[in-house]
């Protein structure tokens, strides 16, 4: 259950589209419409860029090697299915004007290295998952008739942790190439951007990478005290967009991480079906 959902989670990222939004009055594509990058640059910040402890995407790539992390996003995946031989089949979406698909994600993903454990709810147009890994087993809880199986899992707390996380490029730390920084707008404040390349130096190199596309680049929106709001992810094939209800270094929400009171384990029967 957890592999399957983990490879439809991301394979949408990485085959949504480019050019999948409006133009700009000049009549180039721009994919980030809102939240353009390089041409809405009010200031360019004067560290230098080289001095990566004051680069703020680093401390929010730490946060994935804590003993604990909490994290709600909110995430929107644009992409034409018509542009692929096989991509990704998706049952339930909305249309946006233009022809595009988008998929909309609502997720929370909580992991505690201390005890080895992770848990996962998710909610988008493809379906709900909810899923707790510990002792090496993998729970998938049915809120609807308050049921749930279990697994073997090979795994532990932070690969599970991983698959929502830097699996899907969500605060990459390694292989990223710094390109710039600067302040622009977004969502009527002011806010501090930097923008990264990922597996490449050459934005424009059709080399690929170690998830197999391409060269990424990532562009991390930061508010005034360093925290992050927004993460745009834009391969070569589309883009998508993170927006961060909460992120933080303790377990904000402790349910995320047990089995509801009163659900019945149905694993036997299930494999016995």
């Amino acid at each position: 259950m957890k592999k399957t959902a983990a490879i439809i989670f991301s394979a949408l990222i990485l085959f949504s589209v480019s050019g999948c939004s409006g133009k700009k009055e000049n009549g180039s594509s721009d994919i980030l419409t809102e939240s353009s990058i390089a041409d809405r640059t009010t200031s360019e910040l004067s560290y230098d860029p080289d001095e990566e402890d004051k680069l703020l995407m680093s401390s929010f790539g730490e946060l994935w090697m804590s003993d604990t992390y909490y994290i709600d996003v909110s995430m929107t995946v644009e992409y034409d299915p018509s542009a692929f031989d096989e991509a990704p089949e998706v049952q339930s979406s909305d249309e946006s004007g233009n022809g595009l698909t988008t998929v909309q994600y609502d997720y929370i993903i909580a992991v505690d290295n201390t005890n080895n454990t992770a848990g996962l709810n998710m909610i988008s147009s493809l379906g709900n998952q909810c899923s707790i890994v510990r002792d090496h087993e993998i729970y998938t809880i049915n809120y609807a008739d308050k049921t749930y199986t279990r697994q073997p899992y090979a795994g532990d707390a932070s690969d599970f942790g991983e698959s929502y996380t830097t699996g899907v490029c969500l605060g990459t730390i390694n292989n990223c190439t710094f390109k710039n920084t600067g302040t622009t707008t977004y969502k009527d404040k002011t806010v501090t951007f930097e923008k990264y390349t990922l597996g490449s130096t050459n934005e424009s190199s059709a080399s690929e990478n170690s998830i197999g596309l391409g060269d990424v680049v990532v562009t991390y929106y930061f508010d005034s005290n360093g925290k992050p709001v927004a993460e745009f992810l834009q391969t070569s094939k589309g883009v998508t967009t993170f927006e961060f209800n909460v992120i933080s270094d303790k377990i904000e929400v402790e349910d995320v991480l047990n089995i509801p009171e009163g659900f019945k384990d149905v694993s036997d029967s299930v494999t016995s079906g």
